[in-house]
């Protein structure tokens, strides 16, 4: 089971209000944390690992799918980071039941509203905003100081027990 600790905002998207019940994710990443994120124009889902700030941006058409898009995603950006296929293939049969509560660590949280400023701040030259996959890569990169000032990347590495990249 994977837990998606959603801002209050998002959890009124999703309909997910009154009381939710105290679970636990069981994935190697822990629970995810998830936002609306305002590029330009457009609506994204913001979400990040607890145990490694790895983001999955999606785009908010797909808020009724979650439960199918978003184990998808998050399994295409392990195999991105260079996570073994079996790894990928236990960690996405961990998520086959995905349940919703509300947030509940102040780091998580502003490690959210960051990679939402940086992501909102962009390049000023660009007239179009960024896409996902270039956002996603972009934040994975970014040191996260409450953290050593290891990357995203590095981070998830560790979780799976793989080396570092050099």
């Amino acid at each position: 089971m994977v837990v998606l600790r959603c801002t209050q905002k998002l959890l009124v998207r999703l309909k997910q209000v009154g009381d939710l019940p105290p679970v636990e994710s069981t994935t190697q990443l822990g629970d995810w944390y998830g936002n609306i994120l305002r590029l330009g124009r457009r609506q994204h889902l913001l979400f990040i690992s607890e145990r490694s700030r790895l983001p999955v941006v999606l785009p908010i058409r797909e808020l009724q799918r979650l439960a199918t898009v978003f184990p998808d995603a998050v399994c295409e950006r392990l195999a991105i980071v260079g996570v073994a296929a079996g790894d990928i293939a236990d960690e996405r049969a961990r998520m086959l039941e995905i349940a919703f509560g509300r947030t509940r660590n102040r780091s998580l949280l502003g490690t959210l509203n960051d990679f939402g400023l940086m992501a909102q701040s962009g390049d000023a030259r660009r007239t179009e905003p960024e896409s996902p996959e270039e956002l996603m890569r972009f934040l994975s990169q970014t040191p996260i100081l409450p953290l050593d000032g290891a990357s995203p990347i590095e981070l998830t590495r560790a979780a799976f027990g793989l080396h570092a990249v050099q």
